[in-house]
């Protein structure tokens, strides 16, 4: 039963994703083929730069180089850092004020049938009580996100 549940979710995550491992395998080679040009190109360039101003020299630039690469992908990051709470923060105010999925027209026409189907005395404490509990779960999720349990 478990290897079953495994299976399914390695399958969901499978038509998700599209992940297999044929293609980590292949994302691990492209990886460490990228990585390796790169090193041949640091290798190169700090070469000809020697060959241009001298061995401290190239140093100096390959160096300065790397700097204004970390300082623009650092500056990039606080930028896309900061629209994603901006983000985040719009969504979660979008949800608070959406409307109730009570209020949905589909619903309230299959509450009605039950209603008419089972019988008003036997659906209203039910669903009072599903509503109790669906209360109580909204609230704990509120303060799990809040960390204040």
């Amino acid at each position: 039963m478990l290897k079953g549940v495994t299976r399914e979710i390695g399958l969901a995550v499978q038509a998700r994703t599209g992940a297999t491992p044929a293609l980590l395998v292949w994302i691990a080679v492209i990886a460490l083929a990228t990585l390796t040009a790169f090193a041949f190109l640091c290798v190169a360039g700090y070469d000809w730069f020697a060959v241009q101003f001298g061995g401290v020299f190239a140093a100096l630039l390959m160096t300065g180089i790397f700097a204004l690469i970390a300082v623009i992908a650092a500056m990039i990051c606080v930028l896309v850092r900061r629209r994603a709470r901006e983000r985040a923060i719009l969504e979660r105010a979008a949800r608070a004020h959406a409307s109730s999925w009570l209020l949905d027209p589909k619903i309230f026409a299959i509450a009605m049938q039950l209603g008419r189907t089972i019988g008003w005395q036997r659906v209203i404490p039910v669903a009072l009580l599903g509503f109790m509990a669906a209360q109580w779960a909204r609230e704990y999720r509120a303060q799990a996100r809040d960390g204040t349990e």
